[in-house]
């Protein structure tokens, strides 16, 4: 149990590294778009920042299909033994966080639909929108790690101890 424990809590940061590095790119490519606002350079960025975002969005639920899959249960049986009984509240939250984060990423997106011109308002409003989503993104991600290490932390010391 400890080796596939191991194994899980390296794929789980695995993919952290990997969205949170994603979610930087865009926010670089967002920082550029700022600084070309109204050309039609900036449009063309617009349109790569909405690809990036819908990748970056197949992979969160990719990992948040895993995490439900594999990561919780195993820390919820730990979690219900009494060791950490704020457990179901936080995996509560995490849900609602990633929930918010989606919503945010779909105003983005259905913005940038009907956003068809380089004007600056509208560029604007596509990047307040993203830049909204990608911090409540970001507090995700830290979230669930502080959730997740601590409690698969505990249950390491706990076999340990036992063995």
């Amino acid at each position: 149990m400890v080796i596939d424990l191991q194994k899980v809590l390296e794929r789980f940061m695995e993919e952290h590294v990997a969205l949170k590095k994603e979610l930087n790119h865009v926010q670089e490519m967002t920082s550029h778009m700022v600084a070309i606002l109204g050309s039609e350079e900036s449009k063309q960025l617009l349109q790569e920042i909405r690809k990036h975002m819908l990748t970056f969005m197949q992979q969160l639920e990719a990992h948040e299909h895993w995490e439900e899959a594999e990561v919780l249960p195993v820390l919820a049986e730990y979690a219900q033994m009494g060791v950490e009984p704020t457990f179901l509240t936080s995996t509560w939250v995490m849900e609602e966080d990633h929930k918010q984060a989606e919503r945010f990423v779909r105003s983005f997106l259905e913005y940038v639909d009907i956003c068809k011109c380089a004007d600056r308002i509208k560029l604007k409003k596509a990047i307040s929108l993203l830049s909204v989503a990608c911090s409540v993104l970001s507090e995700h991600l830290v979230s669930e790690e502080e959730m997740v290490f601590p409690i698969a932390n505990q249950l390491l010391s706990s076999i340990h101890t036992q063995s």
